[in-house]
C-alpha cells in the first residue's frame, strides 16, 4: 500500500477542482495499491509522523491574502519539519499553489531549490515543452493556464518541463533527490480543465509516480 497525503485548495484555488486533477492522475498508476488521504494545514505535523509515502502540497502559504494583516501555516516548527520528513526518506511533490507565496529563505524552499514568482494577469495561451526551446511538435502542448514564472536553482535540479506564453520562457517542472527522499515541483495548472488535461494529467502521474517509487 503506497500512503499519499494531499494538502490542497487556498483563497485563490479551488480545493475541489485540484481533488479532481489529482484523482484522475492517480488513476493512471494503474494497478498500484494507493491509499490517498486529504488533510488540512492543521494537520500536516500530525501526519508526518505517520511518514507516509508522498506529501503533495498544493496549498500557498497564506491564509487570508486579501487582508490587512496576513496570516501564513508553514511555522518555524513545521518548517524544519517537513525537511527532516524529507530528508529521512520521505518524498515532496510541490504542485502549482505549493510554489507560491512562500518564504524564499525558508527551509521548504530550500528544500525544493525553486518557488512562484509571478503569473500574467488571468489565464493566458501557455505552451508546455519537454524539451528546452522545441515550442512545437510532439514534445510540447498547450492549454489556457497561469503561466508560472519561477526562480530556480538549476545548477543543482533536474528541468524536466517548460514553459512558454505571453510574457516569455520559464521553467514549468524539476525534480531531485534531497537526503533519503525525493523532491518534485511542477507548475501546471490553475483551473479544473486544466488539471484534466491529458497531457497534465498524465505528467503528473508520472512525478507521483517517480517520486513513489524505490
Amino acid at each position: 500500500m503506497v500512503n499519499i497525503v494531499a494538502l490542497l485548495g487556498d483563497y485563490w484555488h479551488d480545493a475541489d477542482e485540484a481533488k479532481a486533477g489529482l484523482e484522475a492522475a492517480i488513476e493512471r498508476l494503474g494497478n498500484k495499491n494507493v491509499n490517498l488521504h486529504y488533510i488540512t494545514h492543521e494537520e500536516v505535523s500530525k501526519v508526518l509522523d505517520e511518514k507516509p509515502d508522498l506529501f503533495i502540497n498544493a496549498k500557498m502559504d497564506q491564509l487570508n491574502p486579501q487582508n490587512v494583516h496576513v496570516y501564513t501555516w508553514l511555522t518555524d516548527e513545521l518548517d524544519k519539519k517537513i525537511v527532516k520528513y524529507v530528508e529521512d526518506g520521505g518524498n515532496v511533490l510541490a504542485w502549482h499553489a505549493g510554489l507560491a507565496g512562500y518564504d524564499p529563505d525558508s527551509d521548504y524552499i530550500q528544500m525544493l531549490r525553486g518557488y512562484f514568482d509571478y503569473h500574467p494577469p488571468g489565464l493566458q495561451d501557455v505552451t508546455y515543452m519537454l524539451k528546452e526551446n522545441e515550442k512545437s511538435g510532439e514534445n510540447t502542448f498547450s492549454l489556457s493556464d497561469e503561466q508560472y514564472f519561477v526562480h530556480c536553482d538549476v545548477a543543482n535540479t533536474e528541468i524536466d518541463l517548460w514553459s512558454t506564453g505571453v510574457d516569455g520562457d520559464s521553467i514549468a517542472g524539476w525534480k531531485h533527490s534531497y537526503g533519503k527522499g525525493k523532491v518534485c515541483c511542477f507548475t501546471p495548472a490553475h483551473t479544473k480543465d486544466g488539471m484534466l488535461n491529458e497531457n497534465v494529467s498524465r505528467l503528473l502521474a508520472d512525478r507521483i509516480n517517480w517520486t513513489i517509487s524505490k
